[in-house]
């Protein structure tokens, strides 16, 4: 399959298209971008989406992203041949995807990407975040990464805010790929940054304790990293034990 573009509408959801992963072509990549000051409360009713209840006195910006990431998910999902599908929350807000299907999403300011797949021996995760200004970075450090990462960020040529960035960005992709097999909390010292590499625009993450027999202190996951000017997208494909 190569790159999709999917149904827009336009001047809310400006752009949505659909794409395997170079390494994993199973596995789709969603990018949706949407312009929140064109998002009317009547649009939930034009597209055939329900507005839950939980968001009726959400501000736009929540809702506004709630129905971007419903329409382009359903448009995506189609794609695999599953019609009409509205993904929802569980209790702990962990998504719902359908039968046969694993998925990650993310979203950040007016931009939101997701994984899906359906193979049932990866892992996805995904996440979009903007970028962090220098001073809320260094304010934020300590609590992301322990002092051996911070000197390697302090040695990269990208700024250090940019760097943190793409290392929270990238935790949580790690996180949020391991999630539905644990439901269990895990802080950002449970993964340390041991590789960059820069050329490739890949990060290795190393698990510091450990979770069960699959997520073991020591595992190493490879992150993808893409880099644009206020945001950084990150994703892992993590496989399963049994699968590796």
């Amino acid at each position: 399959m190569s790159s999709v573009k999917l149904p827009v509408v336009p001047p809310f959801i400006r752009r949505s298209v659909l794409s395997p992963l170079a390494a994993y072509p199973d596995v789709l990549l969603l990018d949706i971008h949407f312009d929140e000051a064109h998002f009317a409360p009547d649009l939930f009713d034009t597209l055939n989406i329900l507005l839950p209840a939980r968001l009726h006195k959400a501000v736009n910006k929540r809702r506004a992203e709630y129905l971007a990431s419903r329409y382009g998910l359903q448009q995506a999902l189609a794609t695999l041949g599953i019609e009409k599908f509205v993904l929802h929350n569980d209790e702990d807000r962990a998504p719902l995807w359908p039968a046969g299907i694993r998925g990650s999403l993310s979203h950040t300011h007016q931009r939101i990407c997701a994984l899906l797949t359906r193979r049932r021996d990866v892992l996805p995760g995904i996440d979009c975040e903007q970028m962090m200004a220098e001073e809320p970075a260094l304010e934020m450090a300590q609590m992301i990464v322990n002092p051996a990462e911070n000197r390697l960020l302090e040695r990269l040529e990208l700024s250090f805010a940019c760097a943190l960035t793409v290392v929270f960005s990238a935790k949580e992709s790690l996180y949020k790929a391991i999630w539905p097999e644990l439901r269990r909390f895990m802080d950002f010292s449970a993964a340390e940054v041991v590789g960059w590499d820069s050329l490739n625009k890949q990060i290795t993450l190393r698990l510091t304790e450990t979770f069960s027999g699959e997520f073991y202190a020591g595992r190493a996951f490879t992150v993808e990293v893409e880099l644009q000017p206020d945001t950084v997208l990150t994703w892992v494909i993590g496989l399963q034990a049994s699968s590796a």
